[in-house]
Formats: C-alpha cells, structure tokens, sequence
C-alpha cells in the first residue's frame, strides 16, 4: 500500500510503498478515506511531540471503511463507514474512571503517534476507538471532528467550563481550530471576541459567529479594546490556538480576576507571568485533546447542524509536505484534509 512515512524528524515525508499492517483478534483493518491534518502533524514531522521511533506514518485525524475485522471484533462489519478516537486509553486507571482518557496513566498509545496512521491507504485500528459515521456526513467531514472539534470541546466544556454569558476571547479564531471554538462557544451561549490577522480571516471569525473580532497586526495592545468593548469587565476565558508569546502577554492582561487562560497552542517557550498571575488568581489551563464520549458530543453537535465543520483545502496523499508547508505558514482558513481514495 502507499503511505507517507515519516524516516528523518525536520525532514518531509516521503511517499513509499510499505506492507499492509497487520491487525489483532480486537481490532479492523480500516480503508482510510479521509485524514485531517493539523499543527501537530508538523510538530512530530519536526520532532517536537513524542512519537514511536521512527519511521513512522503519521496521521491521527481519520475516517474511512472497516475492510476486515479481527475474530474477536462484536460492534462492527466489513462495509462499516467509521471515524476514529486516536487516544487508547487502559479504560482502568483513576484517570480513565473519572473520564478523562488522554491523561490515561497507562496510555498504550495513540494512532498516529506511537502507532501508525491514517496517512496511508490502510491503517489497523482498535474496536473501541471506532465511531460509527452518520451516512450524511462526508468522509472528509468525519475525519476533522475527532480533533478539530474534539479538542476545542475539551478544552472549552470540560477543562474552561464556559457557560451561558461568558465572555470568551479565542485567540487564532480564524484557523482549523479557531472556526470550531467560535462556533461551540457560541453555542454555549458565551459571547465571543475573535482574534486574528488578516481580513479574509477576521470575516470568516464573523461568519461563524464571533460578536467581535480584532486584528491583532493592526491592534497589537488589544487587550485594552476587550476592556473597552466589555465596559472594563474583560473576558471570562482566553483561549489560545497560536505559539505566539506576545498573545499569551495581552491574553493575560484582557483577562479579568479570576480568569483563565486556556492553552490549546504549545510551545516549550511560552512565558507566563506568575507575579500577575498571583495577584489575578489566574487560572492556568492545559488542555490535551478529546475523550471518545466528547467526539461522540461533537459528532451530534454536527449531525444536529449546530456546529458546521470547517474545510479549507483538501488535497491528495502525496502533496501532504505541501500542506504542511501551509500549516506552518499559516495560510489555512479552516482545516486541511487529505483525500485518499
């Protein structure tokens, strides 16, 4: 089968012809369809993040077809349209009992990551990480929402716990992730302050729902315009999708006492003031991916059209280093998704 394997970290992939894998009595055999690409990808590409030794084929974002099943497989056939939650947690430790699976403590891994991905024709998958795909979503549509949903749900639901009158500020509101936190959070019943570059950007902010965007190039000290717009109250919640220091600095500043800072972004760079932290009591939240159950929220917010997933650009298998390229570019308006037929 083809695949994009990843040989060298800080190198690009490189499309080869490698064994179909090979799958246990619990787990399929899955035709992918369609696999999303997100920052991450570029940071294990980079080696930032870690993974399993290399080579490895990355792609953790994945829909497709169940092509064969193991002989201990119960829930699904041959011909099942799936998407996939990409954390396999042991479902027995204190985390994994109180719900939260990707701080599993004894994590046998994660598809994509220290087993090998979507960014291939096939990929073997446990039966517990599949979810069923509703007939009318699009493969490309399933393939984003384990991760560019289930992430700002995560960190928006359960780690921030925004509710209704909320004033959230989603920082890079206007990329992969950004469109979908705008949308859940309006959803919340949160009022929401965009921000981002670029005009095209601060539109799409609009269109998805965000009361009120600024240009953080054209307003670098836009901490003082949340102040102004919410009549000095600040925001409730600022949630951060960009490795950019100067944003954590204002975010911090357009937060009120009390608040937190929500850190989707990573970077072993980040600074954080504590001295202002300490006198604001400033919560300081990380937040790491998405549960099953919380994709399975996603997936009706979806289905329910509550939520619209964002597509930007789809391309095919071997033009992955080029959509990399533009990830790390920030050239995308929404998510980036690899057809693969």
């Amino acid at each position: 089968m083809k695949a994009m394997v990843l040989k060298e970290f800080t190198k690009p992939l490189v499309l080869t012809e490698v064994k179909e894998p090979t799958y246990g009595p619990r787990e399929v055999l899955l035709k992918v369809k369609a696999a999303g690409v997100c920052g991450t990808d570029l940071k294990i590409r980079d080696g930032l993040v870690p993974t399993k030794e290399l080579p490895l084929i990355p792609g953790h974002e994945v829909a497709g077809v169940v092509a064969a099943i193991g002989n201990e497989v119960e829930s699904f056939r041959e011909g099942d349209e799936v998407l996939v939650s990409f954390y396999i947690p042991c479902q027995q430790c204190r985390n994994c009992l109180c719900g939260r699976q990707t701080i599993c403590e004894q994590l046998k891994g994660r598809i994509g990551f220290e087993f090998d991905g979507g960014f291939a024709e096939y990929v073997a998958v446990p039966e517990a990480c599949l979810i069923p795909k509703p007939k009318e979503l699009s493969f490309q549509q399933a393939a984003v929402i384990p991760d560019a949903l289930g992430t700002c749900y995560h960190a928006l639901v359960r780690r921030a716990q925004v509710k209704k009158g909320d004033c959230i500020v989603v920082l890079g509101g206007g990329g992969g992730l950004g469109l979908h936190a705008i949308q859940i959070a309006k959803g919340l019943g949160a009022v929401v302050i965009g921000v981002d570059i670029t005009e095209d950007k601060l539109r799409l902010m609009q269109t998805y729902g965000a009361d009120f965007v600024i240009d953080g190039e054209q307003d670098p000290f836009w901490s003082k315009t949340v102040s102004a717009y919410t009549h000095g109250l600040k925001a409730d919640h600022v949630v951060n999708f960009i490795t950019h220091q100067p944003s954590i600095d204002e975010g911090l500043k357009a937060l009120r006492k009390g608040g937190n800072l929500v850190l989707v972004a990573y970077s072993k760079e980040f600074k954080f003031d504590a001295l202002w932290g300490h006198l604001n009591e400033i919560d300081l939240l990380s937040t790491r991916a998405a549960t099953k159950e919380e994709i399975g929220a996603c997936l009706k917010l979806v289905t329910e059209q509550k939520v619209q997933p964002v597509l930007d650009k789809v391309i095919k298998l071997e033009e992955l280093n080029e959509g990399l390229q533009l990830i790390k570019d920030g050239k995308l308006k929404g998510r980036l998704v690899v057809d693969i037929e």
